[in-house]
């Protein structure tokens, strides 16, 4: 069963954190304590061996090979690769978690659409209860070892009552190559339809509503088969868990401490405290994607399927049978009364418990406040720009182009006085032009003068325009 830990942090408080860590069931603790302390072991053997039996004229040489190692070691980059995998397998668990049928809304369907308190129409409501809930039985004992352990057999089901020998005999008959989960829901419709004509459906209408509830709790049921019949390629995992624990050998050694000057034995150098958390953490993160990539597993995160098939049989049978038709006598609430407000216990009341915009509560002061006055709808006011932008933009780009053109005529003094000659929309020109130049004016609108500098020695001919 998935352990719950909501309560524990309902505040942000430092001892939340505190309440999160006492707990073991499902916890990181006992996901990576077993494997934590054969590395620690590891490591200490190896130190004692460097220690006492590798020669001091060697030590250097291991030393520079470890370093070497070691940065070889972040070509591996297990982060990207641990990152990457972990949020395709949680994307896989939320989507099983939305797809584990729950009855109630086909019982409420059922009950409210099917009406009748006779024999005939409770036991048509208890038989499609009866009936789903013995399908979804057949596809969890197939998907999940816990339900699988409690129903090893079908005739475990007749045993717990979910389905009756004459029923068990005419699944067994039923011929086909494949399984079998869609004959229980087979029978479902054509009860259904059996109702219908049996006038305890009015509308053809309603008919269709509880076809479609049968039919979202049989796709949700395919696709939980559909997961568990296609996993993620097992390349995928294989390659992400081996590089992980690969990484962490070579750390075995690359990690050491290796005297070179000294003799004396040092035991606190045999404790590694930051490659070992380097490995609970990494090795924890890892134990999440294992956990969840079979959420139907016996882990202790993993779904209790057990506990949802007799959810539903139990709520189910209530809805569509005991409390079929049942309704309090209806009085008036008291909250028709205009005066009457929210009530809370008195230790609540100094809180706040409203929700409002962020602006809300502002006030603007008289003297921001300006007059109202009409826009023509053919003008955005949001992106309209104001005649003064408009100038600024329009000097600055006349202030930059004139001291490209003065930084140009200082390099080439040669040129002679240039031409200006008013073009709009002027399109090439001639090589010989050895300046282009966009000027604009204040006040007025934008025009484009092309401001041409030619040199002396060139042909007057050659300097035309086009």
């Amino acid at each position: 069963m998935t352990v719950s830990y909501a309560l524990s942090v309902s505040s942000a408080r430092y001892s939340a954190f505190l309440r999160l860590l006492r707990k073991w069931k499902g916890s990181v603790v006992k996901a990576v304590w077993a494997e934590l302390l054969v590395w620690i072991c590891l490591y200490a053997t190896i130190s004692i061996i460097i220690f006492w039996i590798i020669p001091m004229q060697y030590r250097t040489a291991l030393n520079k090979e470890a370093a070497r190692l070691d940065n070889l070691l972040g070509i591996l980059d297990i982060k990207f690769m641990l990152g990457f995998f972990v949020t395709i397998v949680v994307d896989r668990w939320k989507t099983i978690l939305q797809n584990i049928s729950f009855i109630e809304t086909v019982a409420l369907s059922v009950s409210t659409i099917i009406r009748g308190t006779d024999d005939n129409s409770r036991l048509a409501r208890r038989s499609i209860i009866r009936y789903l809930v013995l399908s979804q039985a057949m596809v969890y004992r197939d998907i999940s070892m816990r339900v699988r352990r409690r129903f090893p057999t079908m005739k475990s089901l007749m045993e717990a009552g979910f389905i009756f020998e004459n029923e068990l005999h005419e699944l067994e008959q039923t011929e086909t190559g494949y399984n079998k989960y869609w004959v229980p829901v087979n029978w479902c419709n054509s009860i259904v339809w059996r109702m219908q004509e049996q006038k305890y459906i009015e509308a053809p209408v309603s008919t269709n509503n509880v076809l479609n509830n049968i039919r979202d709790f049989r796709t949700q049921l395919e696709n939980l088969c559909k997961f568990d019949w296609v996993p993620i390629p097992i390349a995928y995992p294989q390659i992400v868990f081996l590089a992980v624990r690969i990484h962490f050998f070579f750390t075995l050694f690359t990690r050491q401490y290796i005297p070179l000057e000294t003799d004396e034995f040092l035991w606190y150098r045999c404790i590694p405290l930051i490659p070992a958390t380097s490995f609970f953490l990494y090795l924890g993160w890892m134990k999440v994607a294992e956990a969840l990539l079979n959420p139907f597993g016996e882990d202790d995160d993993d779904f209790e399927g057990n506990w949802v098939i007799d959810k539903n049989i139990k709520t189910g049978m209530q809805i569509v049978d005991d409390s079929h038709g049942e309704c309090p006598i209806l009085n008036i609430d008291q909250f028709s009364d205009p005066k009457f407000g929210p009530m809370y216990p008195s230790i609540l009341v100094e809180h706040p418990h409203v929700y409002q915009g962020s602006a809300a509560d502002v006030v603007i002061p008289e003297s921001e406040k300006s007059k109202m006055v009409h826009v023509d709808s053919k003008t955005s006011v949001a992106s309209g720009e104001s005649k003064e932008r408009q100038s600024s933009i329009r000097r600055r780009f006349r202030r930059l182009s004139s001291r490209l053109n003065l930084r140009r005529s200082e390099s080439q003094p040669a040129h002679s006085k240039g031409q200006t000659i008013k073009s709009p929309g002027a399109e090439s020109t001639h090589s010989a032009f050895s300046n282009l130049q966009f000027v604009t004016e204040e006040n007025e609108d934008p025009r484009f003068e092309l401001r041409i500098d030619m040199d002396e020695n060139s042909d007057k001919k050659d300097n035309k325009l086009p």
